[in-house]
């Protein structure tokens, strides 16, 4: 029987010292796994104890009634332009005025103003300066008058009634209100200056109350040319005696304001029921020129036995045309 017996193999120096190296390879790689598992277990332990250690702050619920105690963050600063920048604005960033940068005007001694009310009769279409073929659709607001309609009527420059009719006012008896009409007309001129004129009357006993005109070119021939107006201020308004007073002693002072068309005085009547003319007088508008808004003030004496009921009226005449160019008034009890 052959016995088998195991022999080292003789080595030479260089391969023992491969061999050394290959054999501490394997420590190599156990010293560095070991190392990459205590690192790792440190970034874990690092992470824990930040979030441990941060404190979350509470939530804070305000009310509407606390908006105006909180406080505005304080204001950042731009890195780059090293400005303070605003915070952002949140609802509880008061408003912004911004104010005018030129400074405020001085104040001067100038009259005082004279308030007027709106004009009570208005022809809103057409206005001023229009050019109408027949028939003119007459738009206008005003009141009250008696019976609640308001009479509008086409005149013609050398004074004739070219045409005329009666329209209703859009409101409540007693207020005024918007008023429409057609008013037709025929002319034998291509073109002619002309006035549309609107009267209202008083309810006790049907006076003339007030009256305006807008002064319009009627053509027989060519196209409309319509411009609107605005209910703007009265032109002539009477402030004293105020509607129903009672006045006695055989004069009355009127004062008002208002401006002309023309450079003629004020005409000023004071009129029965009847039509009677019972006192009348004519005033000068102090004013700085034509068509600029001024005062007047006159006293007109008048002549009555008894109480009765009149009307003063302020008017302004054409000058040169027949006819009224406005006409206010005021309704009083005249006594002797």
């Amino acid at each position: 029987m052959n016995e088998m017996t195991t022999r080292s193999t003789p080595r030479s120096p260089g391969q023992s010292a491969i061999l050394a190296r290959e054999a501490a390879i394997p420590i190599t790689l156990a010293g560095h796994a070991r190392s990459g598992k205590y690192l790792l277990l440190f970034l874990i332990a690092l992470a824990l104890a930040s979030c441990t250690s941060r404190i979350d702050t509470p939530m804070t619920i305000v009310t509407p009634d606390q908006v105006e105690a909180t406080h505005l963050a304080p204001a950042a600063v731009d890195p780059i332009e090293g400005e303070s920048v605003p915070p952002p604005l949140t609802e509880a960033t008061p408003a912004i005025i911004i104010e005018p940068s030129f400074p405020a005007p001085t104040p001067t001694s100038i009259p005082p103003s004279v308030g007027v009310p709106l004009e009570e009769l208005s022809i809103l279409l057409p206005g001023p300066g229009s050019m109408v073929n027949s028939p003119i659709k007459v738009k206008g607001y005003g009141g009250p008058s008696q019976n609640n309609r308001v009479q509008v009527r086409l005149i013609a420059e050398d004074g004739r009634i070219l045409s005329k009719g009666y329209s209703f006012l859009y409101s409540f008896p007693g207020r005024p209100g918007l008023f429409y009409i057609q008013m037709p007309f025929e002319s034998q001129l291509v073109a002619e200056r002309a006035w549309l004129e609107v009267r209202s009357f008083d309810d006790f006993f049907g006076m003339l109350r007030h009256l305006m005109t807008v002064e319009v070119t009627i053509l027989s021939t060519g196209s409309d040319r319509i411009y609107p107006a605005i209910h703007g201020a009265e032109k002539l308004t009477v402030f004293q005696p105020r509607e129903e007073n009672v006045i006695t002693g055989g004069s009355v002072l009127i004062q008002g304001a208002g401006w002309v068309d023309q450079d003629v005085p004020l005409r000023i009547e004071i009129v029965n029921q009847a039509g009677d003319v019972l006192g009348s007088g004519q005033v000068e508008l102090d004013a700085p020129s034509v068509g600029q808004l001024g005062t007047f003030s006159v006293e007109i004496p008048y002549q009555t036995s008894l109480q009765q009921w009149a009307r003063i009226g302020v008017f302004e005449l054409h000058d040169g045309v027949p006819g009224l160019v406005h006409y206010t008034s005021v309704g009083v009890w005249l006594g002797p």
